[in-house]
């Protein structure tokens, strides 16, 4: 079986002061597929027109074509991107239309990251176009033209979450999503991939067996699921009754009894009869961060906040690969721990409370293990702009 092996590309990662990152530093001879993110739909962002008296309510295009969300992807960046076919013909690449911070409605400029978050005027787009026949049919053929013009083989929707009414959704989305993937498959043949950033764990008001068979409904029209597989845990956690717990636990959960993990995750799209094949797992190379008073061994620490906002990611409660080991190579990050129940490694400092669950060499090879072992279709990695480089 030839396995798939993916990996995202973060459009914003050349704007980092440490750690900038643009696609010619990518090997692609290490990728069969690679995702560019992101691209948006009926929405101007401030990159592509900085002019600020331009409010948010001004940037809608007033239709649900594809637009570009950085001002120099389409002149430099997606050629750059496509650029690496010429070392690796087989390489295929694929535009990544929405991700996290498109459906983020309650976006400030402190939790983004950025001057102009635009979640708050974007974050209900997705649901709309999904919800008018005439909006799906005009979405589906800006991005099938607007991958060909540049060069992509295929378009990887990120809509973080249908259903899920705190992110813009409403329950008519799952049932319009279906249509939205049917039409799109319908219009684009079988020759155009399409793929969807998927969910490790039930959103929205679907639980339970019902979402898997949802997404199962969704995969007949889909080349595969690129599984979210990470960000079972984190600071948007209870601090006091969860606590610190694994960023991407494999086996079993870091919570007692708790299920967030890949194994019930993978076990549950299996349960609902969705192909193995279509199945590829998420692998992260970041980790997620705390602020614990008295660390020490073990998860489910009590934690006061999100950790700092590293020097390159500038994202409270995040720290990508190569921030972390910058920490461990400075003495920031004083003891390192592995647990085998979750077959992660963590790391804290005595000193500043800095408290972290991330993924090394170690944890990623018992994931792929685990994949292999389960005949899935892959792994997938975000992001390739957070590994160390």
């Amino acid at each position: 079986m030839a396995y798939k092996f993916i990996t995202y590309f973060s459009n914003w990662a050349q704007y980092r002061k440490e750690g900038k990152f643009l696609p010619e530093q990518i090997d692609p001879s290490l990728f069969t597929h690679i995702n560019f993110a992101f691209g948006m739909l009926g929405f101007v962002s401030w990159s592509v027109d900085p002019a600020p008296e331009r409010t948010g309510e001004q940037r809608y295009t007033g239709d649900y074509t594809v637009q570009p969300v950085e001002w120099n992807d389409e002149k430099e960046l997606f050629p750059a991107l496509q650029a690496l076919k010429q070392k690796n013909p087989n390489l295929k690449t694929l535009l990544s239309i929405g991700g996290w911070s498109f459906n983020t409605c309650d976006d400030t400029p402190e939790s983004a990251g950025t001057k102009y978050p635009y979640g708050p005027f974007t974050c209900q787009l997705f649901s709309k176009m999904a919800a008018d026949p005439g909006g799906r049919t005009q979405f589906i053929k800006s991005a099938i033209d607007y991958a060909k013009k540049h060069g992509f083989d295929g378009i990887d929707l990120d809509w973080e979450y249908p259903g899920d009414s705190k992110r813009g959704g409403q329950d008519a989305d799952y049932d319009n999503y279906l249509a939205l993937l049917r039409e799109f498959r319908q219009t684009a043949g079988q020759g155009f991939l399409i793929t969807i950033a998927s969910s490790a764990v039930p959103k929205g008001s679907k639980t339970g067996d019902s979402f898997f068979q949802w997404m199962r409904e969704c995969g007949e029209y889909l080349d595969w699921f690129n599984v979210m597989s990470y960000d079972y845990h984190g600071a948007f956690d209870d601090p006091k009754t969860v606590g610190t717990g694994a960023n991407a636990p494999l086996l079993e959960d870091s919570v007692p009894d708790g299920t967030f993990d890949i194994k019930d995750t993978v076990e549950s799209y299996l349960k609902a009869n969705i192909p193995k094949e279509k199945i590829v797992l998420g692998l992260p190379t970041y980790g997620r961060s705390y602020v614990v008073e008295n660390p020490t061994d073990g998860f489910g620490q009590p934690f006061s906040g999100p950790g700092p906002a590293g020097p390159g990611t500038l994202t409270p409660g995040i720290l990508s690969y190569f921030e972390i080991l910058e920490k461990i190579d400075s003495g920031e990050l004083d003891v390192l721990r592995w647990d085998d129940p979750t077959l992660t490694p963590y790391a804290y400092s005595t000193k500043t409370g800095l408290w972290v669950t991330y993924d090394d060499e170690k944890s990623l090879g018992y994931k792929v293990s685990y994949l292999i072992e389960k005949e899935l279709g892959g792994a997938m990695a975000w992001a390739v702009d957070l590994d160390k480089f």
